[in-house]
């Protein structure tokens, strides 16, 4: 295993658009992070002639900021997708897979170490998450409610953070150029939010008006991005909360089944990353 995670570090560290794209991205997570309230404010004041202060209506309070901070930071995941697209697809463009082969690394073995690489960025990514989530809130949190509250959130963010990657290196190896492999990943996000649309439209015409008061199952909410996508979602807000002198953000718990969808679509995605690497020849 530390064999394979050396062979990817090596690769990506002495790539330069690899090493750019992961400063921009911890770079974008501590600007967002440790400067969002101001920004909220000065945005506020720009647009609306007054500002708010942000740590005054709950946002920061536990557990709350793991559930909207996990939601917000989550979409910074396109930096790190653009590295592991690019680092696999160059190795179809510059041979390097082929070289790999016939220095003894098996297919197996090559996927594994795309996936751990993988596993480790997104880890690295999580324990980032969790020290300005974990440092916020006990500056402004005013909430009585324990650090711990909410925490699963950020397991939430590193399950669709990986399922992100394999997702990207399920492409990349199917599609084996960069610009092709973030062309077909934006379509069948299209796609996905099409065939939603479309099932809400059509329910509209076949549920009663009671129905439609509710929320409906949606069968497009588990297709596989979606399904990612709805592991992290934020928090309710009402305004009577804080007229009331509380917080506008309630805290919603994590929807479990979402969760299990998002680890099923995980192992289906390996399972036909290794099934295309088997056969096809390099």
């Amino acid at each position: 295993m530390l064999r394979l995670l050396k062979i990817e570090w090596n690769k990506i560290y002495y790539y330069k658009t690899a090493r750019i794209f992961t400063i921009l991205y911890f770079l974008l997570l501590s600007i967002i992070g440790g400067s969002f309230f101001l920004i909220f404010k000065f945005i506020l004041k720009d647009r609306l002639g007054f500002s708010i202060d942000i740590s005054q209506t709950g946002f920061f309070d536990f557990p709350v900021i793991w559930q909207n901070m996990s939601y917000l930071l989550i979409f910074g995941k396109i930096f790190l997708a653009v590295i592991i697209i690019t680092n696999i697809t160059n190795e179809y463009s510059n041979k390097t897979i082929k070289q790999n082969l016939i220095d003894g690394l098996s297919k197996k073995e090559f996927l594994t170490s795309k996936l751990l690489s993988n596993f480790l960025l997104g880890l690295i990514s999580t324990l980032f998450v969790f020290v300005i989530c974990f440092i916020l809130g006990n500056i402004y949190s005013k909430s009585e409610s324990s650090f711990y509250h909410g925490l699963e959130y950020v397991g939430g963010y590193l399950l669709n953070i990986s399922f992100f990657f394999v997702f990207c290196t399920f492409i990349s190896i199917l599609v084996r150029k960069s610009a092709f492999a973030l062309l077909l990943i934006f379509i069948w996000w299209v796609f996905e939010w099409i065939l939603i649309f479309t099932e809400v439209y059509l329910r509209g015409f076949t549920s009663s008006s009671q129905q439609l008061t509710e929320k409906p199952l949606l069968i497009t909410e588990y297709l596989p991005l979606s399904s990612a996508s709805s592991v992290l979602q934020f928090s309710d807000a009402k305004i009577q909360g804080f007229v009331m002198g509380g917080s506008i953000f309630s805290y919603t718990p994590l929807d479990w089944k979402f969760v299990v969808a998002t680890l099923v679509y995980i192992i289906i995605f390996i399972f036909f990353s290794y099934k295309l690497l088997k056969k096809r020849d390099l």
